[in-house]
C-alpha cells in the first residue's frame, strides 16, 4: 500500500512538472503540497519547487507579494477563495514588471470530501495587452462614428443593419434591436410609411448592382407633422477578391439648409420678378461693355428682343457721335469711382434717338470676372419738356424785360414832361398871379400830381410783384404820422363838406419801429378812397391795440365812410390789380385800381392783413392790421425819414460850377432857374459828346447828367469821364438825373461811377440836398 502512495505522489510530482501552465496545489489548511518550476520561474522564486512543499502559501505570498502591483486587493481575493472554496476562472493579477497574469481556481474533492486547492497561473501579457489596444481602437473609432454630425448606418450584404450611430438612432435600445433587422422591420415597428423602406431598398439594389456610390434626399414627416429633410448616400465596400462585404450608409439633416435654399429661391425669384416687371430699364454688361442680360423693359424700350440684345456691345446702340463718351469718360468713371451716373443717348431699333438717365455700379465677385450692373430711365419726353420748359422761360424772360423796359421807357416818357409841367408850375406860382391865374395854376399842379400818383402806383405795383420792395426800420411816433396823414385830406374833406374824425384808442403817442413812408401810403390810399367815393356824412379813421406783449404790438386801424358802397358779390375782386367794383368807376371817378391792390401787399409785407365789410349806398369800412416791433427790439435805424423842408433854398454852397446835361428844353429851363437861382454858374450840354466835350476843355464843381439823352447816353458819358487821364476830371461828382424809377437801376449808375441819382420829377429841395450831400462827401472823404 506504501508502494502504491509512492508511486501516486511520483506520478503526481510528474504531472504537475509537465504542465504548460505554473501550477500549485495546496491542502484544506494552504499549505503547499506541490507546486512545479513553471511557477516559481513566474513569480521569481529562487527555492527549488520540492524545497517549498508543506510551505505555508500565505507565508509564501507575503515573502514574494512585492512582485505585484496591488498587492492588497490580490490578497484579500486570495483569501475569499480559500474560505468561499469557489471555483474562479480569469483573476487579472498585474506585476510591477509589466506582465500580465491570468488566475484560475478549482477546490478539489474526493468522494464529496474537500482535500485542497488547485491554483493555475498564464502569462497573458500578450494576449490582453492585443485585446486591449483592439478594445481601444474599437473604443475609438465607435467614439468617431457616434459623434459624427452624422447618419452612420452600416448594412451587410443582405440589407441588415450592423451599426448604427446614436445620430442615426438616438434610442440606445432601439439601436440595439436594430441590429440585424431591416428597414421594413423598422417602419413596421414604429408605424412608419413603408414607401421609406421600399424606396431604401431599391436604391440598395440599384447599388449592388451598379458597385458604385448613390445619394439621393429624403422627406420625412414626424409624428407632429413637423417636415425634415436628408441628404443619403450609400458606398459599397469590397474585400480583395471582389466580394461585397458591407454598405456604408451615412445622411446629414439638411432641414435648415433647405430651408435656406427655399428662401433663396424666393428671393431669387423676387428679384427676377423685380427685374422682370421693372419699369425702369436694367441691364448687366461686362468692361467692354458686352450685354450680360436685360430685362423686358430694357428690350421693350430699345424696340429689340432679349436674343438681339444678350451678346451684343452696348456702344452699337449709342449714336457715332457719342461713341468716344463710353471710351473716355462712362468707363474711367466705372473703374475708378465704382459707379456712374449721367445722361446717354441711345438709337432704338426704328431709328428714334431716346435721352436715358442712367446709375450705374461696378460689381466685382471673387473667382469671377468683373461687371456693371446698370439702371437707366426714358427721360426723352422730360427733355423735351425741359427744353420747351426753357424755351417758355426765355420768352416769359424776354417779355419780362420788355415789361421792365417798356415800363422803364414808359416812366421816362411821362415824367419827362411831367418834371417840366411840376417845374414851370412851381415857376408860376413864384411869380405875381391875380387869383383867377392862381387857381388855373394850383389845378395845373394838382392835374399834374394826379398823373403822377397813377404812374407811381404802377411801378409800386411792379416792385411788389418782382419782389423789390424793401421795408425800413426805423421808430416812428405812430399817432403823429396819422394827425400829418389826416391834415392832408382836410382840405379835401371840407370842399366836399364832409365831415373827416379820427377815433384815437391808443393815446397821445405810440412809438413803434417799422417802416412810416409805407404806413402814410396805406393811409393815403384807403382816406383817398374814402373821400372820393363819398359825397355827404363822413369819414371816420380808428386806431387801436389789438395785442401787444414787450416785443411788439398788433395795432387796428380802419377807416370807414358813408359812401357809395360795394356790391357783397365785387367785394372779393377789389383787391386785384386794375379791378374797379364798378364799370362807370374809372369814367366817373378817375384811377387806376391799383391803389387797393398795392395797399394789400404793403399790409401783408408787415405781417398784417386787411379786410372790407361794405353794404351798397350805406357806406365801406376798411379794417387792417399792422405787426409793429417795440423799440429797442429791432437793429432799428435812428435816422427819422420826415425832414420838415423850408418853402424856398438857401444856398450855403457857394457860386459852384455846374454841367447840366439834359436834351428836354423845359427840363433845362427849368433846372437852369434853380441853379441861377442859387447862384450857381450853369453849362448845358444837350447830349452826351457834348458833355464829354466840355469836361474835357472847362474844370466843373458838378455834373448834372440826364440818363437818356441821344447820340451818347449818360451812363456812356459817364463812364468816359471817369477814363479820363486828368485825375481831377476823372474825380468831378456826378449826379444821374432819370425819369426811370424802377427798382434796380440805380446799381447802373454806381456801376458807371456815379456818385448819386434824383429821380425826375424832382423839387428844388430834393435838388438842394442831392447836390450838398455829393460835394460835401467830396471835400470831407471818409
Amino acid at each position: 500500500m506504501q508502494v502504491d502512495k509512492n508511486l501516486s505522489d511520483i506520478w503526481l510530482h510528474a504531472l504537475v512538472s509537465s504542465l504548460p501552465d505554473a501550477t500549485m496545489i495546496t491542502d484544506q489548511h494552504r499549505n503547499i503540497l506541490i507546486l512545479n518550476q513553471l511557477f516559481c520561474d513566474l513569480f521569481g522564486i529562487k527555492q527549488a519547487p520540492e524545497e517549498l512543499a508543506g510551505y505555508n502559501s500565505s507565508d509564501l505570498l507575503a515573502e514574494h507579494g512585492g512582485i505585484l502591483s496591488d498587492l492588497a486587493n490580490v490578497a484579500s481575493r486570495l483569501l475569499n477563495l480559500y474560505e468561499t472554496r469557489q471555483q474562479a476562472d480569469g483573476d487579472i493579477l498585474r506585476l510591477r514588471d509589466g506582465r500580465i497574469i491570468v488566475r484560475s481556481h478549482r477546490p478539489i474533492h474526493i468522494k464529496d470530501h474537500f482535500i485542497g486547492h488547485l491554483w493555475s497561473y498564464q502569462d497573458e501579457t500578450e494576449k490582453i495587452r492585443i485585446t486591449d489596444q483592439l478594445k481601444e481602437q474599437k473604443a475609438f473609432y465607435e467614439d468617431i462614428l457616434n459623434n459624427i454630425p452624422a447618419d452612420i448606418a452600416i448594412f451587410s450584404p443582405t440589407h441588415h443593419y450592423l451599426y448604427m450611430n446614436p445620430i442615426a438612432i438616438s434610442d440606445a435600445d432601439l439601436r440595439k434591436w436594430l441590429i440585424g433587422k431591416t428597414d421594413a422591420d423598422y417602419c413596421i415597428m414604429r408605424g412608419k410609411d413603408m414607401a421609406i423602406a421600399e424606396k431604401r431598398r431599391a436604391i440598395f439594389k440599384k447599388i449592388t448592382a451598379d458597385k458604385c456610390e448613390h445619394s439621393w434626399e429624403e422627406r420625412l414627416i414626424n409624428k407632429k407633422g413637423e417636415e425634415s429633410y436628408h441628404l443619403r448616400r450609400m458606398s459599397p465596400v469590397y474585400d480583395e477578391a471582389g466580394a461585397l462585404k458591407l454598405i456604408i450608409g451615412y445622411g446629414m439633416d439638411i432641414t435648415g439648409r433647405k430651408k435656406i435654399e427655399e428662401q433663396i429661391l424666393l428671393s431669387e425669384r423676387r428679384y427676377r420678378d423685380l427685374f422682370n416687371y421693372s419699369q425702369a430699364m436694367i441691364c448687366t454688361h461686362d468692361m467692354e461693355g458686352r450685354l450680360l442680360e436685360v430685362n423686358p423693359a430694357f428690350c421693350e424700350t430699345l424696340e429689340l428682343t432679349e436674343t438681339q440684345l444678350t451678346g451684343s456691345l452696348l456702344q452699337s446702340l449709342i449714336p457715332d457721335s457719342d461713341k468716344s463718351m463710353f471710351e473716355d469718360i462712362y468707363l474711367p468713371s466705372i473703374i475708378n469711382n465704382k459707379k456712374a451716373k449721367g445722361l446717354f443717348r441711345m438709337l432704338t431699333a426704328s431709328g428714334r434717338r431716346l435721352y436715358l438717365l442712367y446709375q450705374n455700379y461696378y460689381v466685382n465677385h471673387p473667382d469671377q470676372p468683373p461687371y456693371v450692373v446698370a439702371f437707366a430711365q426714358d427721360v426723352t419726353d422730360r427733355i423735351k419738356a425741359e427744353k420747351e420748359l426753357k424755351a417758355a422761360k426765355k420768352t416769359t424772360d424776354e417779355n419780362a424785360r420788355a415789361k421792365e423796359k417798356f415800363l422803364a421807357n414808359m416812366s421816362h416818357e411821362i415824367r419827362t414832361p411831367m418834371s417840366g409841367i411840376l417845374g414851370i408850375t412851381a415857376l408860376l406860382q413864384k411869380t405875381l398871379l391875380n387869383n383867377e391865374q392862381q387857381g388855373y395854376v394850383n389845378l395845373l399842379n394838382d392835374s399834374a400830381q394826379n398823373l403822377l400818383n397813377i404812374i407811381n402806383d404802377i411801378l409800386d405795383l411792379g416792385k411788389i410783384t418782382a419782389g423789390e420792395i424793401v421795408l425800413e426800420k426805423i421808430e416812428f411816433d405812430i399817432i403823429t404820422k396819422i394827425s400829418s396823414t389826416l391834415k392832408l385830406f382836410q382840405v379835401n374833406a371840407a370842399d366836399k363838406k364832409l365831415a373827416l374824425y379820427f377815433d384815437n384808442q391808443i393815446g397821445n403817442r405810440y412809438t413803434v419801429t417799422g417802416d412810416p413812408t409805407r404806413f402814410t401810403q396805406i393811409l393815403n390810399n384807403l382816406l383817398s378812397n374814402a373821400i372820393k367815393f363819398t359825397h355827404s356824412g363822413s369819414i371816420e379813421l380808428y386806431a387801436g391795440i389789438e395785442e401787444e406783449t414787450d416785443d411788439e404790438a398788433v395795432l387796428h386801424f380802419y377807416v370807414k365812410d358813408s359812401g357809395i358802397g360795394i356790391d357783397e358779390n365785387k367785394l372779393i375782386q377789389i383787391f386785384q390789380p386794375f379791378t374797379q367794383a364798378y364799370a362807370e368807376t374809372t369814367r366817373k371817378y378817375g384811377g387806376t385800381g391799383l391803389g387797393l391792390a398795392i395797399t394789400q401787399n404793403l399790409i401783408e409785407l408787415q405781417q398784417g392783413q386787411i379786410w372790407v365789410e361794405s353794404k351798397p349806398r350805406k357806406g365801406s369800412t376798411f379794417h387792417f392790421t399792422i405787426t409793429y416791433a417795440k423799440p429797442g427790439n429791432t437793429m432799428a435805424q435812428s435816422l427819422n425819414t420826415s425832414v420838415s423842408r423850408p418853402s424856398r433854398v438857401s444856398n450855403q454852397l457857394g457860386q459852384l460850377k455846374v454841367l447840366l446835361a439834359e436834351d428836354n428844353d423845359i427840363n433845362q429851363l427849368l433846372a437852369k432857374s434853380i441853379l441861377q437861382y442859387w447862384g450857381f454858374e450853369t453849362k448845358v450840354a444837350t447830349n452826351g459828346n457834348e458833355a464829354v466835350q466840355l469836361v474835357r476843355k472847362e474844370q466843373f464843381d458838378i455834373i448834372l447828367m440826364d440818363i437818356q439823352m441821344p447820340e451818347k447816353s449818360g451812363i456812356e458819358a459817364a463812364m468816359e469821364i471817369r477814363a479820363m487821364a486828368d485825375k481831377q476830371k476823372q474825380q468831378i461828382p456826378i449826379i444821374a438825373l432819370t425819369a426811370n424809377a424802377l427798382k434796380g437801376e440805380e446799381m447802373k449808375y454806381f456801376a458807371a461811377g456815379m456818385n448819386d441819382y434824383l429821380t425826375k420829377p424832382f423839387n428844388e429841395h430834393e435838388l438842394y440836398t442831392v447836390i450838398t450831400r455829393v460835394y460835401q462827401s467830396k471835400r470831407n472823404p471818409l
